[in-house]
């Protein structure tokens, strides 16, 4: 589920965080790393458990229109499109949501109030009016109305929004985005041919690798943080180093350490990496500033012979 660039991105959230404190734990900082990392997982579970809450409440509310003592003719037969959506019931009967739910105890259960605010707002939004105009339906209409929820929806629902980051330090509107769109990838994944059977994505794409990479940079980049710091400070003479932003420092110092330590990572995406993190995280220039600096670093540590690489890492 999280990509490569992301695990950077988390690990140099994390990198801030430490030297930004003043204990600076570093234990104490990589526990916080790798349990934001997991809480986006459980915040992606949280997502996908949605649908079977809107499909329920959408239930009782019809069985209340039934009930009324002056039903019309809609509410004794209601269009059942929404409710029987064949995305939120494959959903809802996925062996390996339904364990990974269980087992990490997450549910809507203490937020129904939430979830009618949200089906309210759903039900005005043309996503929802759109779909439910006619009777009959497809799998492909199905699947886009769901996709359309996570991504148009939800974003549209600042409630949701504001109640998520409440809930959790590690859900805010990064986190919640990117959760969405892999929300979304799942979604795209499902077909004609799945069943309850079918994987959802794991936190990791490799577990190993993944978590070896991300304790590597994280305690690499600390470790070295003096050496890579008067590499950088050679190259930033003409510089005010007090005035070159913490953000880059830090990218830079994990460039560095991703270079010389990470063996199999080609010179190429390291430094295209931390090139697009610095258009993220820093002002409109830095990534042309960490450009300038690092490609003067890379020439040297060639030339000195530092920069060594293996395997894939000697791709160009």
């Amino acid at each position: 589920m999280i990509s490569r660039r992301y695990l950077r991105v988390k690990t140099f959230q994390a990198l801030y965080a430490y030297f930004q404190s003043e204990d600076q734990n570093m234990k104490k900082a990589e526990n916080e790393l790798f349990l934001s990392l997991e809480r986006m997982y459980d915040l992606y579970l949280f997502f996908l458990a949605l649908g079977r809450e809107l499909t329920h409440q959408s239930e009782l509310k019809m069985e209340e229109a039934k009930n009324k003592r002056l039903p019309s003719a809609d509410d004794l037969n209601p269009n059942r499109k929404f409710v029987d959506n064949a995305i939120f019931k494959l959903l809802a009967e996925n062996s390996a949501l339904n364990a990974q739910l269980k087992d990490k105890k997450i549910s809507w259960s203490a937020d129904q109030e939430l979830v009618g605010k949200f089906l309210t707002f759903l039900r005005q939004h043309e996503v929802y009016t759109n779909y439910m105009s006619t009777r009959e339906t497809s799998f492909e209409e199905d699947q886009k109305l769901v996709v359309d929820i996570y991504k148009k929806v939800i974003p549209d629902f600042e409630l949701m929004l504001a109640e998520l980051q409440d809930k959790s330090i590690y859900w805010g509107f990064d986190e919640i985005d990117f959760v969405l769109s892999m929300v979304i990838k799942t979604i795209k994944k499902f077909s004609t041919k799945s069943n309850s059977f079918d994987p959802i994505l794991s936190l990791y794409t490799d577990y190993e690798d993944d978590v070896q990479m991300v304790k590597d940079l994280f305690r690499k980049t600390i470790a070295n943080d003096d050496k890579n710091a008067k590499l950088i400070g050679e190259k930033t003479k003409n510089w005010d180093v007090e005035r070159i932003a913490l953000v880059d420092v830090i990218l830079m110092k994990m460039a560095l350490t991703e270079l010389l330590h990470f063996k199999a990572v080609p010179v190429k995406v390291t430094l295209n990496e931390y090139i697009e993190l610095a258009k993220w995280f820093s002002s409109p220039q830095s990534n042309v500033f960490l450009n300038g600096i690092l490609d003067k670093l890379v020439a040297e540590l060639k030339q000195s012979g530092e920069l060594k690489k293996i395997g894939r890492g000697l791709l160009e």
